[in-house]
């Protein structure tokens, strides 16, 4: 009896959270030195899906006005904004990228988007170090 109430109140968790259009909020943070070697990980991301990591010289509200994430508002602005790197969340929805920065890269910022349907799930904004 207990195992099918534990079972019920969960399927119905997640049919509340399919209804009302939850998605995994990705967060990300970053580690290292500018220019120099650098650790941006991330959580909470829908498990192994392909994501992008966006790079961009300013903050803003930039938006997508084409491809699979059409009309998804960044938190980043035009300038300088790119494709960093695409790669998959993970199994767990959890991971690290390592990579080196150039002194070009030092104080931009960073925004990981996964890809799906529009509005495709955001991260917060980090900052690389100066």
């Amino acid at each position: 009896m207990r195992r099918t109430i534990i079972a019920a109140t969960l399927i119905a968790v997640a049919c509340l959270g399919a209804a009302s259009g939850a998605r995994a909020q990705v967060v990300i943070s970053i580690d290292g030195d500018c220019p120099g070697a650098v650790q941006l990980r991330w959580e909470g991301a829908t498990p192994d899906r392909w994501a992008v990591l966006w790079f961009s010289q300013s903050l803003g509200n930039f938006t997508l006005y084409a491809g699979v994430c059409e009309g998804t508002v960044l938190g980043l602005g035009s300038q300088g904004l790119r494709i960093a790197k695409l790669f998959r969340t993970g199994a767990d929805g959890r991971g690290t990228l390592v990579g080196r920065t150039t002194s070009h890269a030092c104080g931009g910022y960073l925004q990981v988007m996964e890809n799906g349907s529009p509005p495709c799930p955001l991260s917060n904004v980090v900052q690389i170090p100066q």
